[in-house]
């Protein structure tokens, strides 16, 4: 098999991973369009065009799972060339980081960046970072974002979106790491308080360390459950900044498929529990315990335990733990379990 057309199964690969996990229940959304063309018309248009220029992996992506693509009113896509993303050796969920960190949620024309000064931040659809211009010379027609050339401007312009070529990846990685090197944009420091810079690089390290636990799930075989789990962090660590340990208890992988996506943070939350809970120490509390877990509301209950010489068994929820202490570290317990907690099954339990 050619280096193209693993090249191409990959691109397709992941799509479908993003298309189960975050897309397979927003059939009833529109896809921003020109009023002439259909949603078809719209990214087989845009598609066809990245193809024909080199960027064959986003035009497939597109294609196949718009959703990521056109998921606000108005986008920008900053569309990486194929030789770049081949030379990547990366996990899905880090490629999706990847792309999306190439969405701006405004439309930008070539004519509007160069409007824009140097230094100027663009919000992305990745964790509200940005990326920066870093080069305008409107007379020579050159300009660079995060020092990437934008080498196809104006590629695709339509109704809400615009497409830019660019020459290569706007972030760089490091093993075992999240996306790196991205720009500090300009901040007025007066603004902000010694508390405030500390709370921010205490929530970054937290971040780091989820992000940790995303990799680890994804290299383990949970992907649908490590992207899932990707998509509510932000929302946990601004519910609970100081949670500072964490056990979760993750069902398998094809279960995750027909979750639908308005219960999703529900569900993912009702699966954690704001403290470290090796399986010894589970399996060591008497039947009826309740824990709490991070959805407001919700406890799960130990419900069977069989600890002796012949024979180990912990059953919460009616459910058997079957991969106990699947990764222990200083902040972060990790259980598998037979099956997901029943909705109805995390509900409230009396104190």
């Amino acid at each position: 098999m050619s280096k193209a057309v693993l090249f191409i199964t990959a691109t397709i690969l992941l799509a479908v991973v993003i298309a189960a996990t975050f897309g397979s229940h927003h059939h009833h959304h529109q896809l921003p369009r020109h009023p002439k063309d259909s949603p078809f018309d719209f990214t087989s248009n845009a598609s066809q065009l990245l193809r024909s220029n080199g960027f064959t992996f986003i035009a497939t992506l597109l294609h196949i799972s718009p959703d990521l693509f056109l998921s606000t009113p108005q986008s920008t896509i900053f569309a990486i060339p194929d030789s770049a993303m081949s030379n990547l050796s990366i996990p899905p969920y880090m490629t999706v980081q990847l792309v999306t960190y190439h969405i701006s949620p405004s439309k930008l024309t070539i004519h509007d960046l160069f409007q824009k000064p140097v230094n100027t931040c663009i919000s992305t659809m990745f964790q509200q970072q940005k990326i920066s211009i870093t080069k305008n010379d409107e007379k020579h027609r050159v300009l660079e974002i995060n020092k990437v050339l934008i080498t196809h401007p104006d590629m695709f312009v339509q109704g809400p979106v615009s497409i830019h070529g660019v020459g290569g990846p706007f972030a760089s990685f490091k093993f075992h790491q999240e996306i790196t090197e991205l720009p500090i944009c300009n901040t007025n420091q007066s603004e902000l308080s010694h508390s405030t810079v500390g709370g921010k690089v205490n929530g970054i390290k937290k971040k780091a360390e989820w992000g940790m636990v995303v990799r680890f799930l994804s290299s383990a075989g949970f992907t649908p459950f490590a992207l899932a789990l990707y998509s509510v962090i932000d929302g946990i660590l601004k519910d609970h900044p100081d949670l500072n340990s964490t056990t979760i208890f993750v069902p398998p992988i094809m279960e995750m498929v027909e979750l639908p996506s308005s219960l999703r943070h529900k569900f993912m939350r009702s699966h954690i529990v704001p403290k470290k809970h090796s399986y010894k120490h589970l399996a060591s509390l008497p039947e009826g315990t309740s824990l709490t877990t991070l959805c407001p509301g919700k406890k799960i209950e130990i419900t069977e335990t069989v600890v002796n010489l012949s024979d180990e068994l912990l059953v919460i929820n009616r459910v058997e733990v079957t991969s106990p202490d699947l990764l222990l570290s200083k902040s972060f317990v990790v259980h598998g379990i037979a099956r997901p907690f029943a909705m109805e099954e995390a509900s409230s339990i009396s104190k």
